[in-house]
């Protein structure tokens, strides 16, 4: 089930062509949320990211794009799908209508929905590093659709080796994310996780779990330069992003991780995000 622009359709062979042609380049913008019963946790985080990030990518904003529109486009899919499982992931794409020129150098856009069963914890994973590639370290890097091909290409790498996810380096050989979200590593009594200037994703999710952990647990965080080699001396090791949920590592080379706290967290933080609604 679709929901494209407004629009609800059964699948994109009942999409009609002319909407169809808006969507034959690659999306401006994409934005993952997780809705628990039919309702999006943190909308309102995920609205002023979505917003932000619009307006980085120079296009004209719909003026009905409110605080409240993605929750009417959520039930309007479910109502049109009938069923509303117990989590839910909604992806969303940014497409413009047409491209650029002289005469009109922000053009309109349209969106795609499209809502997915989903699991929060999806068990343990291996990792491997993806070293092909790198990601700067600038801003432009904290936007998710900047390197979304780097990170696809990197879960390919990953799938053909024999493992579920990778790790991914910024150009000075650092930790910067993974495949599967933004990385988490418990180091004792505190966690570490790759500085936004290192070139990591500016997600709601690793915004509202850093949040968490001060504010409700108690836990120092701490977001800094982290080198590969230092990944062997974390306790545990977890991902986290609105697509792919929380994902705790069993395996990274030959360091075996410890999952106890993390899956602690995964079901404490899952608590938090059900009262976020």
């Amino acid at each position: 089930m679709i929901n494209f622009n407004g629009n609800c359709f059964s699948s994109f062979n009942a999409v009609p062509e002319e909407l169809l042609r808006t969507i034959n380049s690659l999306p401006i913008h994409t934005h993952h949320l997780i809705a628990f019963k039919g309702k999006i946790t943190l909308i309102e985080a995920h609205y002023f990211s979505i917003m932000a990030a619009l307006r980085r990518f120079r296009v004209e904003i719909p003026m009905n794009f409110t605080l409240n529109f993605f929750q009417e486009q959520t039930d309007l899919l479910n109502n049109y799908n009938s069923i509303v499982t117990d989590v839910q992931k909604l992806s969303l794409k940014f497409y413009r209508k047409k491209e650029p020129n002289q005469n009109q150098a922000v053009t309109p856009i349209c969106f795609l929905m499209q809502i997915d069963e989903f699991l929060w914890s999806s068990g343990l994973l291996d990792l491997t590093l993806y070293k092909d590639h790198y990601i700067f370290t600038d801003d432009f890097s904290n936007l998710f659709q900047t390197n979304a091909s780097l990170r696809k290409l990197g879960e390919v790498f990953a799938y053909e080796n024999g493992f579920a996810a990778a790790l991914l380096l910024n150009n000075e050989k650092r930790l910067v994310e993974s495949t599967h979200g933004t990385v988490f590593l418990i180091e004792h009594d505190n966690i570490k996780t790759p500085a936004l200037s290192e070139g990591a994703v500016k997600s709601v999710m690793r915004n509202a779990f850093i949040s968490f952990l001060k504010k409700e647990r108690n836990i120092e965080v701490v977001e800094s330069e982290i080198q590969v080699f230092s990944i062997q001396q974390a306790q545990e090791m977890f991902l986290i992003s609105s697509a792919n949920g929380f994902v705790s590592i069993s395996q990274f080379r030959k360091k075996k991780f410890e999952t106890q706290k993390s899956e602690k967290l995964s079901e404490q933080f899952q608590d938090y995000l059900k009262n976020q609604l």
